[in-house]
């Protein structure tokens, strides 16, 4: 298979409420909505969705977030990721908001992501009719607007993540958290 995909994790980090999630920064909220529209577009979820019984119609905005463990640390789960900000909260904080967090495994190509392990997929919304016709085909300004009416979905799910902080810098020159790097490590 190629290009992306996603399958529901079985093994690995198991949530709890006082677990610490993070979600990398992203600058631009419209990137962050055009991704989550792009991968609902793709059906990359179709497979998770009819496993959790949602009917075949219906799509899905999520974010990929991260459990902190001591194992995965912030600075770890952003080696070779290009990500230098991020947003941290506790588990319990997403779920009484009422927001689910999937365990998930991402491929690309086929290949998993080493930190699946500890990945999940924060679920921002769920159902029919979600991505605004004029999002991915339409003009410019029927973009702007598919976007602006996206937009408040995602800056309450945002919020809950907190402010975004800066990762630490290594502790000395030429330390980085690569620990098991080929092995199931960060990436």
């Amino acid at each position: 298979m190629s290009g992306p995909s996603v399958r529901w994790r079985t093994a690995g980090h198991q949530l709890q409420p006082d677990t610490d999630v993070l979600r990398f920064e992203v600058d631009d909220i419209n990137r962050v909505i055009q991704r989550a529209a792009a991968d609902s577009a793709l059906g990359i979820y179709r497979p998770l969705l009819a496993q959790q019984g949602h009917p075949e119609d219906w799509e899905i905005f999520v974010l990929s977030c991260y459990a902190i463990t001591e194992e995965w640390t912030p600075r770890r789960l952003a080696v070779d990721t290009g990500f230098v900000r991020y947003r941290l909260a506790r588990a319990s904080v997403l779920t009484s908001g009422g927001y689910e967090l999937w365990p998930t495994e991402v491929y690309l190509d086929g290949v998993p992501d080493p930190r699946n392990s500890v990945h999940y997929d924060l679920v921002v919304a769920l159902g029919p009719g979600l991505v605004p016709a004029g999002l991915t085909a339409g003009s410019p300004a029927e973009r702007r607007a598919a976007r602006a009416e996206l937009r408040p979905m995602f800056e309450q799910v945002l919020a809950l993540l907190g402010d975004p902080v800066e990762l630490e810098p290594p502790a000395f020159p030429g330390e980085t958290d690569t620990m098991n790097v080929q092995e199931g490590g960060a990436k």
